[in-house]
């Protein structure tokens, strides 16, 4: 029929939608579909300033209840031909709830649109489907939409749509869940679902099957997804994933601009990632996908293009992408080529993207040795030189001390602790990034200081037992840690004497007999004296185990003399040298014979006497003391009992006690 465009004609019509006439419903559609058809946004936007047009409109939403097609249908259509314009959009989404009288179904907007998701008739759900998606398209639809009671009944609906036979059904139903997941909250209220798994399945389902737009419409689906941490786990522990990874291939080489796109940003999404970095590197096709990214730069369409240069510099953001793509036998060529120049130009913002590729892919120099500085024994101060990245990315520097990594950070300085003493070590550095691992410097190798000895080793008691001396020897410390310059040796914690470095033995003198004594060895370097060895406890002679027997002393005739004998100890400690006759402490007799007589004695005066056994080896033993009385009669010179006729003076005979070197 022909438009009418008068005033009183739209009152009219309007008045028919506000007051639910079904039986004018077909004439009113009918002239507002066609009305809608042929004008541009503004006159639309005009029509919904009409005073009666959210009445109108309240009506038309009301209408989606009765049981009749084609008045569904039109009413459909006209809804999702309002909200495909942005000024429109609005209106449709604030239409006020009507007055229903008692008995009579009020359903809202999205609640009919949800209940014709569910018909037989493909037709009524792609336009069901495509009115969802127009509101969808804007930020204050998509939350419109999440904030519907009959949402959560939706989701799965649109899920299972995404792989329905219908070409036109399931695009629209995929491009629903597409815009859906441009809201956080729309992709949390998907990830959160009762039936997440069951939606996220089909998504990556629809993605692998043969409907272009349904596979366009799951890919950007997914690759929003892929950017989430949680959506990410999910997807990538889905069996099905490494087909959706294979679909998402084939879509770089469609003939059509749209998937090619959608399949660029997805991938994009993936690589920004470090599992889902490693998931495509390791793909089976990822030299079909670097091979077509880099074709697509150049691609015809724009955006294909742009997503493809970032595509690859995403893959390029994880160390193993830049390494792959340096060794790529294409990637690293033609794009040094594209930006060149050529039978090729790029546009300026795509130039830019692929120059940042390059820069990322381009090696970190390599750095001067680091300089070296021993502070003290066990620490040693490095720096180094810095590094500006072309890229813009943090430079990290590793410096490694032989094979292990020692200092990581952004410094280009820093103190290395827990060093041996005197030892030398070889330092390297290098710099890296996110993306890149630059060489190693040449080496550098420095000393630490001398520190303190470790304890001499294998301390110990050598010769024989002396009575007043020890003689011990030791090997040099396990750890010098430095050169050594001498010993110094402790008897019971107190220093005695210091040995040279050419001697690894001493004799420590001037001890008491029968003692035990704590021997202790300490190394000295230039840094100073070391730890002492554990402590040996050596003796000297204990010369009470080796006695003669007490002189045997008798007086004959009562002369004012006394015959003093002796007989060999019981337990030699060596050869006997001689023998001493003590009598009250001083030396009367020295010899080999074992018998002495000692005259010119004060008669009836009590004397004491000892013997004494000197050895070879010049050990002195002394023997219990004995005492007898001298007799009364007058004096008489002595003699020994081996009838020796020198005379013998206690003056003369006497020896003072000596000890042994």
């Amino acid at each position: 029929m022909a438009l009418d465009p008068s005033e009183e004609i739209i009152d009219e019509y309007f008045e028919y939608l506000a007051d639910r006439d079904v039986y004018r419903a077909p004439t009113v559609l009918s002239w507002l579909t066609d009305y809608i058809d042929s004008r541009s946004e503004n006159a639309i936007f005009k029509l919904l300033q009409h005073s009666l047009a959210g009445e109108a409109l309240a009506g038309l939403v009301d209408l989606l209840e009765f049981d009749d097609k084609m008045l569904t249908e039109s009413v459909v259509h006209i809804l999702g031909t309002i909200v495909e314009h942005p000024r429109c959009r609005q209106y449709v989404l604030e239409v006020p709830r009507n007055s229903a009288s008692p008995g009579q179904n009020n359903p809202t907007l999205f609640t009919a649109l949800v209940n014709m998701l569910m018909s037989d008739d493909k037709n009524v759900v792609m336009n069901a489907a495509g009115t969802i998606a127009n509101i969808a398209e804007s930020g204050e639809g998509r939350l419109w939409i999440l904030q519907q009671a009959a949402f959560d009944d939706a989701l799965p609906i649109l899920g299972l749509l995404t792989v329905d036979s219908h070409q036109w059904a399931a695009s629209n139903s995929a491009l629903v869940i597409a815009r859906l997941t441009l809201s956080q909250e729309g992709v949390v209220k998907m990830l959160t679902h009762d039936r997440s798994s069951y939606i996220l399945t089909n998504l990556c389902v629809s993605l692998c099957g043969h409907n272009p737009g349904s596979s366009m419409n799951a890919a950007f689906a997914v690759g929003r997804l892929l950017e989430r941490e949680d959506a990410r786990s999910k997807l990538l522990a889905m069996k099905n994933f490494k087909n959706t990874m294979t679909a998402m291939t084939k879509m770089l080489y469609n003939k059509e601009a749209g998937p090619r796109k959608n399949a660029c940003f997805a991938f994009s999404c993936l690589a920004n990632s470090k599992e889902g970095h490693t998931r495509l590197l390791s793909n089976v096709n990822s030299e079909l996908i670097l091979d077509q990214l880099v074709r697509l730069i150049t691609d015809e369409d724009d955006e294909t293009a742009w997503f493809a240069a970032v595509t690859l510099r995403a893959v390029c953001s994880q160390k193993e992408g830049v390494f792959r793509v340096r060794d790529h036998k294409t990637v690293h060529s033609v794009l040094k080529k594209l930006v060149k120049g050529g039978t090729v130009k790029l546009k300026s913002e795509l130039l830019t993207e692929v120059k940042m590729t390059l820069d990322i892919i381009g090696k970190l120099p390599k750095l001067p040795v680091p300089v070296l500085t021993p502070v003290d024994s066990n620490v040693v101060d490095a720096r180094w030189d810095s590094v500006i990245a072309t890229t813009g990315m943090k430079v990290i520097y590793q410096l490694y001390q032989g094979t292990t990594c020692v200092y990581e950070g952004n410094k280009t300085s820093t103190r290395v602790k827990n060093l041996q003493p005197f030892t030398s070590y070889v330092f390297r550095v290098r710099a890296t990034s996110s993306a890149d691992e630059g060489p190693y410097s040449g080496p550098a190798i420095v000393t630490t200081n001398e520190g303190v000895p470790g304890p001499p080793a294998e301390i110990s008691n050598e010769g024989k037992p002396q009575h007043n001396a020890i003689k011990i020897s030791w090997t040099p410390p396990v750890n010098p840690n430095g050169t050594l310059t001498g010993y110094n040796i402790y008897a019971d914690g107190k220093r005695v004497a210091v040995a040279g470095i050419d001697k690894l033995n001493h004799v420590v003198r001037d001890l008491p007999h029968s003692t035990s004594i704590s021997i202790q060895v300490a190394g000295v370097t230039s840094a100073g004296e070391g730890d002492k060895s554990s402590p040996i406890l050596c003796s000297t002679l204990n010369l009470s185990d080796y006695p003669p027997r007490k002189p045997i002393l008798s007086t004959s005739g009562g002369a004012n003399e006394i015959n003093v004998s002796w007989i060999d100890p019981p337990k030699q400690l060596g050869p006997v040298k001689h023998y001493e006759l003590v009598m009250n402490g001083e030396v009367v007799y020295t010899g080999k014979d074992q018998g002495f007589r000692v005259s010119n004695l004060e008669p009836l005066a009590e004397y004491t006497f000892n013997v004494r056994v000197v050895t070879a080896d010049d050990y002195v033993i002394e023997s219990e003391p004995a005492k007898k009385k001298a007799g009364s009669k007058g004096k008489v010179r002595s003699s020994s009992t081996a009838a020796s006729k020198q005379r013998q003076s206690p003056l003369n005979n006497s020896r003072p006690f000596t000890t042994i070197n």
